[in-house]
């Protein structure tokens, strides 16, 4: 009787234990992706400010749609927040991050708009004056220059083709160390050519990988230098 028993509140307990451990699977099992609507509420809750003028059209620009945005959650949506309308003037959807194609340097003109468009998401906190540039690919030899804070730099740049020097975003990077700003450069990795470059505090960072699952990491130099496997593609 005692065996029996004992048979019986043992039988109870694994019981139990499935049913619970059921139980724990089941947000998992019906667990959805979150939608278009939802990720971009995410990313306005988290200070992504569309700029005037901006529509939802203009995120949601893909073929696939909605579905393009759900299939790749938060990631897609996070690299499209940082590209500009597809219409005149150009304007970015957001301040806040920035989507860049390393091979953008076409000629003269394009290291100014890179250091424009990197001093604009840091709201201020690194602003660049009296932008200059010179770019020769012909002749292998590049540079720009800029004031910041009451410094005056010139910066020579390597020249490989129209591929952006990676060198630059690392000097960018030792500015906020320098000048102790509020926040850091960041970066996330699209899988290709380009990728996302952000600005934010350590909290702000913080929030935003919880909130979305992305592996947005601090900017390194060499972070960039990984993607030029690209350049012979």
């Amino acid at each position: 009787m005692k065996k029996i028993l004992i048979g019986l509140i043992a039988g109870l307990f694994s019981l139990f234990g499935r049913t619970e451990a059921q139980n724990n699977k089941m947000p998992l099992l019906n667990k959805r992706k979150p939608t278009f609507e939802q990720q971009l509420e995410t990313f306005k809750q988290l200070s992504f400010v569309l700029n005037p003028g901006i529509h939802t059209s203009d995120i949601n620009r893909w073929p696939g749609g909605h579905k393009e945005f759900e299939d790749l959650p938060y990631n897609l949506m996070y690299q499209t927040l940082g590209q500009p309308i597809e219409r005149e003037p150009w304007t970015p959807l957001t301040n806040k991050v920035w989507d860049f194609d390393l091979d953008a340097i076409e000629g003269p003109g394009a290291y100014i708009e890179i250091l424009k468009n990197i001093s604009r998401i840091t709201h201020g906190d690194l602003y660049f004056k009296n932008i200059k540039d010179h770019v020769d690919i012909d002749e292998g030899k590049a540079w720009v220059s800029f004031a910041c804070k009451g410094n005056n730099y010139k910066w020579n740049l390597k020249v490989d083709k129209t591929w952006a020097d990676a060198d630059l975003f690392g000097k960018v990077q030792e500015l906020t160390d320098k000048y102790r700003t509020k926040g850091r450069f960041t970066f996330f990795n699209t899988g290709g050519q380009r990728f996302v470059l952000g600005y934010c505090t350590p909290g702000e960072l913080k929030k935003i990988r919880q909130a979305t699952g992305l592996e947005i990491v601090w900017l390194k130099a060499n972070l960039i230098v990984a993607l030029d496997r690209y350049k012979n593609r």
